[in-house]
């Protein structure tokens, strides 16, 4: 396969995004039921802000996936550089060729000074997210959970 590269995301990507963003809710059983027109809206609102930086996977001209991340809202240690990636995403079209391990790999050196630390969070419902992170080398560092209130 041809080479793969990182690069910023542009408006032109924000279809794309949003696609790619529908396919990784309904993979990951996220219980987000929003279309793909509300999410354009949500990854153009951060595009035009910089409230997260959003990066595209690229093979010859054709977007295979994305990464949406910024700065960890909470620092293990505000001492070592630190990333969160809030969505990482290789098109169901494009898995099993090991674009996702190399889209991380390059996530790594181009956007993570060397020393830095990533975190993300992996839905419960995700299994094959899991393996897929475990298989970068990331571990497990905590266990989110969550409790809602009934409804009178």
């Amino acid at each position: 396969m041809a080479t793969l590269i990182l690069r910023p995301a542009r408006a032109d990507d924000i279809e794309a995004l949003a696609t790619l963003n529908r396919q990784l809710l309904d993979d990951e059983g996220h219980p987000s039921s929003a279309t793909v027109a509300e999410l354009s809206a949500r990854h153009r609102e951060w595009l035009g802000s910089g409230e997260w930086t959003q990066d595209i996977l690229e093979v010859e001209g054709h977007v295979v996936g994305y990464i949406v991340h910024g700065p960890n809202p909470y620092p293990l240690d505000a001492a070592v550089p630190e990333r969160f990636i809030r969505q990482f995403c290789v098109d169901r079209r494009y898995r099993g060729h090991g674009l996702g391990r190399d889209g991380f790999e390059l996530f790594m050196e181009l956007r993570l000074p060397p020393g830095g630390r990533v975190t993300l969070d992996v839905l419960e419902s995700n299994p094959g997210g899991q393996a897929f992170w475990a298989a970068v080398g990331c571990r497990p560092f905590f266990h989110r959970m969550e409790a809602y209130r009934a409804t009178e």
